[in-house]
């Protein structure tokens, strides 16, 4: 069975990457890793706001920040198996 990584936009829309896996250990540390790089991005961000206060409109600007850089965005990973093609999917004709 294959996985596939789907990553929930905001924590609720899901979105399919097309992203599959031969283990779910191998999903999942691919979603660890994305977590961990939106975390990085936003500390980034964050540490740069608190010291440029005014420019980066900080602290009102956070929850857009929070959001725009996919703080809130997870992903799960799901069974996939391959569909079993119909004859009419594969081109063949019924005689």
């Amino acid at each position: 069975m294959k996985w596939m990584l789907l990553v929930l936009v905001f924590g609720a829309t899901p979105i399919e990457t097309g992203l599959f896996f031969d283990s779910l250990d191998d999903c999942l540390k691919v979603e660890e890793t994305m977590r961990n790089e939106y975390a990085r991005v936003y500390n980034t961000w964050h540490a740069w706001a608190e010291a440029n206060l005014k420019e980066a409109g900080y602290p009102k600007s956070d929850k857009f920040m929070r959001n725009r850089d996919g703080i809130e965005t997870s992903g799960t990973c799901i069974p996939h198996a391959p569909y079993a093609a119909s004859p009419k999917d594969s081109g063949a004709q019924g005689k």
